[in-house]
Formats: C-alpha cells, sequence, structure tokens
C-alpha cells in the first residue's frame, strides 16, 4: 500500500504541480521531495533514483500506475534482502 500512497502523493501531486516549471524541475523536484521525506541516511541515494525514475515514468506515461510498479518492486527488493541477510540493508 505504500507505493501507492507515495507515487499517488509525490508523482501524483507534486510532479504535476511542478510540471509547470518544465519536465527537469518536476522530475528533479519531485524526487528530492519525496528522498528527503525518506530521512537524510544511508537510504536516501537509492529513495532519490528511485524517485526520479518513477517522476520520469510519470511524465512520459501521464500515469503514476507504472511508478506505483517500479516503487513496489524496489521495495519488495528490500524486503527479501532483509529476509535472506539479516542486519545488511538498513
Amino acid at each position: 500500500m505504500t507505493p501507492i500512497g507515495e507515487e499517488l502523493l509525490f508523482r501524483g501531486v507534486v510532479t504535476t504541480g511542478l510540471l509547470r516549471y518544465g519536465p527537469v524541475i518536476a522530475t528533479v523536484g519531485s524526487a528530492v521531495i519525496s528522498a528527503l521525506l525518506h530521512g537524510i541516511n544511508v537510504v536516501l541515494p537509492a529513495a532519490l533514483v528511485v524517485g526520479i525514475i518513477t517522476a520520469e515514468l510519470r511524465r512520459r506515461s501521464d500515469s503514476v500506475w507504472p511508478g506505483v510498479a517500479v516503487h513496489a518492486f524496489n521495495n519488495s527488493i528490500t524486503v527479501i534482502a532483509h529476509a535472506l541477510i539479516p542486519g545488511v540493508v538498513s
């Protein structure tokens, strides 16, 4: 459920709102905002990259759903890594 909520907020609302300033501002701006809200920690670089990818998917497809799929896949990799290698992925 988290990928749906986050993508609806950050890509559906923030990216859409920032598109009036151009595609680069919309993509990078929404990615930075979402990454920072994940916290300034080890997750920030990955959150920034996933944010850029999902924002660009939203912009090109005019839909949040491709980003939801990427976000869910990314989260599932983390969950699997935690299960297989406890303590390695934070």
